[in-house]
């Protein structure tokens, strides 16, 4: 399936509806993430590799030799069925010779926030008390010393943890960290704080289920796939093609034109899925 884009607004707009979108990648990208430009029909189930790491301990010839496991490396399905898309009608073609019209900022900023939202509705879904088999940890307050504190709780290695909190308690976080500790301005613009307290990870997770404060998720317990998509008729549309980003993570663009209205439609559609695929290691956090 042939991939091609020519129109300079829309390739601009494309490629920075892919960066607006990178803040709840970087979320996802934490897990087992396979991505891939490859094309495949929504719907298809695809096998993500997911590599758990175990106790190390020293060699010993009896106990201990070269064929004693010290961690697995499988395969998660994941079934790539959220196709978010946003759809904009314009009615020339003047506007795709100029990547830089006020109407591209628009259709990058949209494209964005429907992969945003995508993504952060569906990664959050997954945490309900029922799915998380892994139990429930009190946190019933948020100080530096209840944060780290969950450390005890972590299911293998807390450096292969992921600390997902809720908007509210990431908040609280944030005020009580100094600015060295915080890092980068990715912990207030993006809601993520690289290896806080030993963790792989603390993040903001939108969307969390009604009462659920957080989770302690192992990165190999969830899996992440994209995929871009072949469409029935390439002739069909003055324009089909993919962006994709340096990890892999693709959008699917398509634009063709409507006779009868004399008015052009323009679509930037995302193909992905995820699973839980441990869920009995993944800890969900409550107030009480």
């Amino acid at each position: 399936m042939s991939s091609s884009l020519t129109s300079p607004g829309l390739i601009k707009a494309a490629n920075d509806a892919l960066v607006g979108a990178t803040p709840d990648l970087n979320v996802a990208r934490l897990f087992a993430f396979d991505m891939s430009d490859e094309f495949v029909e929504p719907g298809t189930t695809v096998k993500v590799p997911v590599a758990a790491a175990g106790t190390v301990n020293d060699f010993d010839e009896s106990t201990n030799d070269f064929e004693n496991n010290d961690g697995t490396v499988g395969y998660a399905a994941v079934t790539l069925n959220k196709r978010p898309k946003s759809t904009f009608k314009f009615a020339g073609k003047d506007k795709l010779e100029a990547p830089n019209a006020p109407y591209w900022a628009k259709v990058r900023e949209a494209s964005a926030n429907g992969v945003k939202t995508s993504i952060s509705t569906a990664l959050g879904g997954l945490f309900t008390a029922a799915a998380c088999t892994g139990g429930k940890v009190v946190l019933a307050s948020v100080t530096k010393a209840t944060i780290s504190g969950l450390r005890a709780s972590c299911e293998g290695r807390c450096a292969d943890t992921v600390l997902a909190l809720e908007p509210g308690y990431y908040n609280t976080l944030l005020s009580l960290l100094d600015a060295n500790v915080l890092g980068t301005q990715d912990a207030i613009k993006n809601g993520y704080i690289g290896g806080l307290y030993g963790f792989k990870a603390v993040v903001q997770m939108n969307d969390l289920p009604a009462g659920i404060k957080g989770a302690l998720i192992p990165a190999s317990s969830v899996a992440v796939a994209s995929r871009a998509f072949p469409v029935a008729d390439e002739a069909a549309y003055s324009e089909y093609g993919t962006v994709t980003d340096e990890y892999g993570f693709t959008l699917t663009v398509l634009r063709h034109g409507s006779p009868a209205k004399g008015t052009g439609f323009i679509n930037v559609v995302a193909l992905w899925g995820a699973a839980l695929v441990q869920a009995s290691k993944i800890k969900y956090l409550a107030a009480s």
